[in-house]
């Protein structure tokens, strides 16, 4: 799987944020106690309700939850999603599909974390509202 994903075709810097995702390498903020940040509260800077994982800030939050739903709808599939980061990233390369579609099925899963963490740091950094219609539909045009 590693070997391949390098192979997607998408812009570079959400290639990067696709493979620190999958690597467990995004500057959450559990993961930067674990590097030895102090910070005040490990609660996701967007609900305030749970740990910032990534499977929190990328899957399980709500807003994540609708723009991967609508993307599932919008790609015509059906599925049940999983936390675990490498086997959500395999549900998009479908068993007995042309190489040619999974590759832009892939793409489509790099573009969707990618603009989510986007608009996590754009709500961070610059005080910006989180809209799923926005992140998706970015993650479309990335797409």
């Amino acid at each position: 799987m590693y070997s391949s994903f390098w192979k997607i075709k998408v812009l570079s810097s959400a290639h990067v944020i696709g493979w620190r995702v999958l690597k467990n390498k995004l500057d959450i903020k559990v993961n930067l106690e674990r590097y030895g940040v102090m910070l005040e509260s490990l609660l996701c800077c967007l609900c305030g309700a749970n740990e910032e994982t990534r499977s929190h800030l990328l899957f399980g939050y709500r807003i994540a939850w609708l723009v991967w739903n609508l993307c599932l709808e919008w790609l015509g599939l059906s599925s049940v999603f999983y936390l675990a980061f490498v086997s959500h990233f395999l549900q998009f390369n479908i068993h007995e599909t042309p190489t040619s579609v999974n590759l832009i099925l892939e793409r489509v899963w790099i573009a969707m974390v990618s603009e989510i963490w986007r608009h996590r740091n754009k709500h961070i950094f610059n005080g910006g509202v989180i809209d799923y219609s926005e992140i998706f539909s970015m993650a479309q045009l990335k797409a």
